[in-house]
C-alpha cells in the first residue's frame, strides 16, 4: 500500500509526524509543511499513486470533491477572498513529492505575480489556529460533499 521512501506514505502510516485536519479509510488532510498561505492544506491519498493520471477514478473523484468541500470552507465559512486548487504531476510541472496530492490553498488578499509565493516553515502555533479554525467545519464538508464515494 505504502512505499518507504515516500513522506506522504509515512505520514498515512503514522511514522512521520503531520498536522491531520481530516481522515477516512481513503483520504487524508494534512497541513503543508511548507505553506505559502495560512491555511495551506493537502489531500492525500492513502494508496500511494504518482500522480493524478494513475489514481482510480472513483478515489481521485473523492479527493476532488473533498479538495473542492475544503476550498468551499475557506470561502463560504471563513471568508477567504479566495482559494487555488491544485495537482502537480511530474518535475517538470513543479511536483516535487511523487505521491499524488491536492494542495487547497487559501488567498486572504490579492496575490501577487508569484503563484506559490515565498514558502516558509510551518510552526505549531500557525498549525493550532489553522487546525482551530478550519477543523470545525472540515468533516461535515466534506462528507456532504463526497457523499457515498
Amino acid at each position: 500500500m505504502g512505499r518507504e521512501d515516500c513522506v506522504f506514505c509515512r505520514i498515512v502510516k503514522g511514522e512521520e509526524e503531520s498536522y491531520t485536519v481530516y481522515d477516512d479509510s481513503d483520504i487524508q488532510v494534512i497541513l503543508d509543511k511548507y505553506p505559502v498561505s495560512r491555511g495551506h492544506l493537502l489531500v492525500i491519498t492513502k494508496k500511494h499513486y504518482e500522480g493524478v493520471q494513475d489514481v482510480e477514478p472513483p478515489l481521485l473523484a473523492k479527493a476532488w470533491l473533498a479538495a473542492s468541500a475544503l476550498a468551499s470552507v475557506y470561502r463560504k465559512e471563513l471568508k477567504a477572498s479566495g482559494v487555488n486548487v491544485v495537482t502537480n504531476s511530474g518535475r517538470a510541472a513543479g511536483q516535487v513529492v511523487f505521491h499524488f496530492h491536492i494542495h487547497v490553498i487559501p488567498r486572504w488578499s490579492a496575490m501577487g505575480s508569484e503563484f506559490w509565493g515565498e514558502r516558509r516553515i510551518l510552526t505549531d502555533d500557525e498549525a493550532k489556529r489553522v487546525l482551530s479554525m478550519v477543523a470545525p467545519y472540515a468533516p461535515d464538508y466534506i462528507r456532504r460533499f463526497t457523499g457515498s464515494l
